[in-house]
């Protein structure tokens, strides 16, 4: 009988032993104080791998402790193009050269509050600020003239149409149309995030996140000056500002790992 008895103490004592290192190897899933975690996000209905966020920032998520997280995204971008076409030579010398450069910089500010959730279900809320700034300019040589763009990028012809004013007089504004998003702006924003990770295995996982907040968007005036003028004209069809206030739902799945 004592044989038994102990053949079963020591068989429950192997299995609480087995249950608490199984469920301390779960726990260990997540990430801890000082882990530093980065994601991608991607769209496997439509193959598409980008960055996590709507500026296409880099995404960094600091943990001071297992339930709270800060939240880092930063991006910077330059864009340099030059077309050049010259035929000095002849009895019909030409000259072209169109030079366009554009900087942005963007950073995001934040912090997430993990709720208990699972061993591999981890919930969160947090909050998240957000600052941009973009530059554009473009100068277009032609023959003897020298076109300066500043705030925009010329994409095609310009137009030259009538604008009236308050008194039933007018006069004709030169158009400039601007594409590819190369307009100059500073931005701010602040949003309310909520979403989940979930780890598949130590220090990786997946998940999903929404947003609800808004976004102001001051553009910078685009200033056209020629060779042998000093004054400078803005378009009248350029719009100053743009606020935007809603949720934001993102089309893609989260991937990401702890290092």
């Amino acid at each position: 009988m004592k044989p038994l008895v102990t053949i079963l103490a020591l068989s429950f004592a192997a299995l609480a032993s087995y249950a608490q290192s199984s469920e301390s190897d779960e726990s260990s899933l997540k990430p801890f104080k000082k882990n530093l975690a980065t994601e991608l996000n991607i769209n496997p209905f439509k193959g598409e791998l980008s960055l996590n966020n709507s500026l296409n920032q880099i995404k960094l998520r600091i943990f001071s402790s297992p339930r709270f997280a800060w939240r880092i995204g930063f991006s910077a971008r330059k864009l340099d193009s030059l077309v050049e076409n010259s035929n000095p030579y002849g009895s019909n010398p030409s000259i072209y050269k169109n030079e366009r450069n554009s900087t942005s910089l963007a950073l995001n500010l934040g912090f997430e509050q993990h709720l208990k959730g699972t061993r591999r279900l981890s919930p969160y809320y947090g909050l998240d600020l957000t600052l941009a700034n973009k530059s554009a300019k473009q100068e277009i040589t032609s023959g003897q003239s020298v076109t300066t763009i500043k705030g925009a990028w010329q994409t095609s012809t310009p137009q030259v149409i009538w604008v009236p004013n308050y008194n039933g007089g007018g006069q004709y504004q030169t158009v400039y149309t601007v594409g590819s998003g190369e307009r100059g702006y500073t931005r701010y924003g602040l949003n309310l995030v909520t979403g989940f990770d979930f780890y598949m295995a130590k220090n990786f996982f997946f998940g999903y996140e929404f947003n609800f907040g808004f976004y102001q968007t001051n553009y910078q005036a685009i200033e056209v000056t020629q060779t042998g003028s000093s004054s400078a004209t803005t378009p009248a069809d350029v719009k100053d500002s743009n606020f935007s206030f809603g949720p934001t739902l993102y089309n893609g799945i989260r991937l990401g790992y702890v290092l």
